[in-house]
């Protein structure tokens, strides 16, 4: 993340200002006499150590906004930067009066407070909302990313997930399948195998059983109630421990990255979870290596996502807005057009799964089934 403290909120107004004033954004000139207003929120943090990634942020949707949308016949289309706090408490009341507005959409949400309360007022009055930042399996998926069930049709996400396939599973067995003991096989990859503990270990989880030998660990695993077990490294090894754990009754979920590949899956039991790396390159788009040069300000994390964010709202925007008759009658226009995008980003290609996922932009988990690997959501 940026920690950079740079340039305060009023500094951030001041800009948005002056980008306005010169007919960026929001001006009703003589010719915009009576048209109608659809506004786009920013929800960004107006103070604290992310203050700099929300300058960003606003930046980038304001350009690619304009791009897109600021020129659409009958229509003035308004960015507003409104704060999302440090607690939902303020994204709440932030996004109410937006949506109590003509609110068309909301792009942000950096932390994920923010986000949780977000997310059921905008989808309830059906305003697209989508996150640049927003990585958390549940806010698309569900609790169960392997019985993976959409929470919110209006949230979208364009962030590009960096963590480790090792972190997703270790997220996954905590918060998922709600393990608080899991064990650890070491099939030849220390460093993984050390990921997925560490991980599980931030998150308050407790490693009951590690090391090398697969019959110890799972006998351990049993006898300390253990209900996740991750293998990292070795497929042979990933072999042994799925007949071990069907061999000794633990009744726990086997977990793998790198060790579930080859011909692992034709003969290990169902239900075990594989999660595979992005399949997109964050630093790859089009237009990332001259963006912050073109917005004037550095992108920090989550400035080129929210290029594309802003981007996919202007571009859902120029489709949707020209037929209504009011910012609020324009709303599922605006959501139906949203999962038909597919366009060259500066993160790369954007398009969105069934859930609001970026497309190949998250781990992607999978289940086996028999002896046929499922994909079943992306985290991130």
């Amino acid at each position: 993340m940026s920690l950079r403290r740079g340039a305060g909120w009023a500094a951030l107004t001041a800009a948005a200002a002056l980008l306005s004033s010169c007919g960026m954004l929001g001006a009703l000139g003589d010719d915009d006499a009576g048209a109608q207003t659809a506004t786009v929120g920013v929800l960004v943090p107006e103070t604290g150590w992310q203050q700099a990634d929300g300058e960003a942020v606003l930046a980038a949707v304001r350009a690619a906004v304009e791009e897109t949308a600021g020129d659409i016949g009958g229509w003035t289309v308004e960015v507003v930067a409104v704060d999302e706090g440090e607690k939902g408490e303020a994204a709440a009341d932030a996004v109410t009066e937006l949506v109590d507005g003509d609110a068309v959409a909301v792009v942000g949400g950096l932390n994920t407070a923010a986000v949780r309360a977000a997310q059921p007022i905008l989808d309830g009055d059906d305003v697209l909302f989508v996150s640049p930042a927003d990585v958390v399996p549940a806010h698309t998926l569900g609790a169960d990313p392997s019985t993976p069930l959409r929470p919110y049709r209006s949230y979208f996400r364009t962030a590009v997930g960096a963590e480790a396939p090792a972190a997703a599973l270790a997220r996954y067995a905590v918060s998922g399948l709600g393990a608080q003991n899991v064990a650890v096989v070491d099939g030849g990859d220390a460093a993984e195998a050390q990921a997925f503990a560490a991980a599980v270990d931030e998150l308050g989880g407790k490693v009951v059983a590690s090391g090398a030998d697969v019959a110890e660990v799972v006998a351990k695993a049993k006898a300390e109630g253990a209900t996740a077990v991750f293998v990292a490294g070795d497929r042979e090894i990933a072999v042994q421990a799925d007949r071990q754990v069907r061999a000794s009754g633990l009744e726990a979920t086997l977990l793998g990255a790198t060790a579930f590949g080859g011909d692992f899956a034709e003969n290990a039991a169902d239900g075990a979870v594989r999660a595979q790396p992005a399949e997109l390159d964050a630093t790859a788009g089009v237009r990332s290596g001259r963006l912050a040069e073109d917005l004037g300000v550095p992108l920090g994390e989550f400035g080129a996502a929210a290029y594309d964010a802003g981007t996919a709202v202007g571009t859902v925007l120029a489709r949707c807005l020209p037929p209504a008759s009011s910012a609020s009658s324009a709303r599922r226009g605006c959501l139906g057009e949203m999962p038909q995008l597919d366009f060259a980003g500066a993160t790369g290609e954007v398009s969105f799964d069934e859930y609001g996922d970026r497309s190949g932009g998250g781990v992607r988990f999978s289940v086996l089934r028999e002896e046929a690997w499922e994909v079943v959501g992306v985290d991130g």
